[in-house]
């Protein structure tokens, strides 16, 4: 099977800004766009194939009637297991955690959620929370949530253009407005928010906060957070997903798992076997674990490679 583009997936949550329209080519119907969800596989977005011989179908159905696009061992009924996303953090998101698998699927029904975060822009000053600053117990957690003091106890990390952090499910987190970043994650969206800054939805009333499940599955101490940076051309690697940057000219082939290519800047051409994809910043091309051919993407572009 030959390579195809996705069609993103848009969500405008109260958060979202304009970086992704204005710099990155997206085109929501909304004047502000806070998540762009480039690889997605769920029932909470899909993707829709836009070219080859499978153009129309959304990426959910493609992989049930052919599982090898995904990896030889992929099975029809399977989740497809990661998700790609662009997102704009012109506001600060809500302090939150994601389960990990053993709660998941016991309370929801779901993967868990392990992600990893790359820096594309921030604004001067822009941060993030990334865990507890110092180990705090349920009940000091539980307290901090209800007298909105749970900042003052969290870890806040100031980013800048190129910086990786993995954020391992049960890890309390945020990210800080003016933050622009790709998210490579576990195929979940299950999310327990636990402060929320005092925001109103868009329906005038509070967001729901999630604590209870919030406090079955935070962990209370500090993350050892790794030094900012990459070795060599890999963003992150663990037992769930894999991610490159990777600067054109480079070729290579599937090697009998799923790849998923997403422009950063610049400009590419992909070719492979008979199919050709001219790429911009924020295009991207999805390689089937069954392609047969070797691929060479060509031009002055860098891209982030996704696979699980």
């Amino acid at each position: 099977m030959l390579p195809f583009r996705l069609s993103p997936v848009y969500k405008s949550y109260i958060w979202g800004g304009k970086n992704l329209i204005t710099s990155w080519g997206k085109t929501p119907v909304t004047e502000t766009l806070a998540e762009s969800w480039e690889l997605a596989s769920h029932s909470d977005g899909d993707n829709v194939i836009l070219d080859g011989e499978l153009s129309g179908l959304t990426l959910s159905e493609a992989v049930r009637r052919f599982p090898a696009m995904v990896s030889p061992n992929f099975r029809a009924d399977d989740t497809f297991p990661v998700m790609v996303k662009l997102i704009d953090a012109a506001r600060p998101l809500s302090v939150q955690v994601h389960p990990f698998t053993e709660y998941a699927r016991r309370v929801e029904n779901s993967r868990g959620k392990i992600e990893a975060w790359y820096i594309l822009g921030h604004d001067e000053g822009a941060y993030i929370y990334l865990g507890f600053s110092r180990n705090v117990s349920r009940r000091e957690f539980e307290a901090a949530i209800r007298d909105e003091t749970l900042t003052d106890m969290l870890r806040k990390v100031y980013v800048k253009d190129g910086d990786m952090y993995f954020i391992p499910a049960g890890t309390i987190h945020a990210i800080g407005a003016g933050i622009t970043l790709a998210e490579i994650q576990e195929n979940s969206n299950i999310t327990y928010r636990v402060y929320d800054y005092g925001r109103l939805g868009a329906d005038g009333k509070p967001r729901e906060l999630h604590i209870a499940k919030a406090l079955d599955v935070t962990n209370t101490f500090p993350l050892t957070i790794t030094p900012p940076g990459r070795a060599g051309n890999v963003i992150v690697s663990c037992n769930k997903f894999h991610a490159e940057r990777l600067r054109a000219p480079f070729a290579g082939n599937a090697e009998g798992s799923f790849m998923f290519m997403l422009c950063l800047e610049g400009e590419c051409v992909m070719r492979c076997g008979d199919y050709v994809c001219e790429l911009v910043k924020g295009g991207n091309v999805f390689v089937p674990g069954d392609c047969e051919c070797d691929y060479a993407v060509e031009g002055d572009g860098v891209m982030f490679v996704a696979r699980e």
